[in-house]
């Protein structure tokens, strides 16, 4: 297992500090299982939250999904970026026809739209940083646009993890 390795690809400091093989048997990286994972819990617990606010437990529902949203800031750090500024964008403009590149492209581009809306949505509720005129005003449908892009974008998770590391083996 290697502790802690910094090393630069593709204009990018990588830290890796992963072993090489990861735990679910699928021949993926342990950085891609432990992500995949990490996901699906982090999934769990923005139900849980949405739960919590239909429940009105709106300072309860507020910490569950911001620790959530930042987990996933870290997530994408650690992981799904290195990932792919290494397997991904390097084959974009060469083989985006393919479906093994669309797949992961598809889910970065909207991973990034719900990542920031989520961020958005912190900073609203949370804060008075913005200006009224920025500040939206119909919160349910907002959170819920947002937990149904989430969901889209981790069943587009999963489908990239497949792609990447089920269909190979084939």
């Amino acid at each position: 297992m290697r502790i802690v390795n910094l090393r630069a690809e593709g204009g990018f400091a990588v830290l890796s500090f992963f072993p090489m093989s990861g735990f679910l048997g699928t021949g993926a990286p342990f950085g891609a299982d432990l992500n995949l994972v990490v996901q699906l819990i982090m999934g769990s617990a923005l139900i849980a939250g949405a739960c919590l606010a239909r429940h009105k437990r709106y300072k309860a529902h507020g910490t569950c999904q911001t620790t959530v949203l930042l987990l996933n800031l870290l997530m994408i750090g650690l992981v799904m970026g290195p990932s792919f500024q290494r397997q991904v964008k390097p084959a974009l403009s060469k083989v985006l026809h393919k479906w093994y590149y669309e797949v992961a492209a598809i889910h970065g581009v909207l991973g990034i739209l719900a990542e920031l809306l989520g961020l958005y949505i912190v900073i609203v509720a949370g804060t008075n940083v913005l200006p009224q005129w920025l500040r939206f005003k119909h919160w349910k449908w907002w959170m819920r646009a947002e937990l149904v892009l989430w969901a889209i974008v981790l069943l587009g998770g999963v489908g990239t993890y497949c792609a990447w590391y089920l269909a190979p083996f084939r």
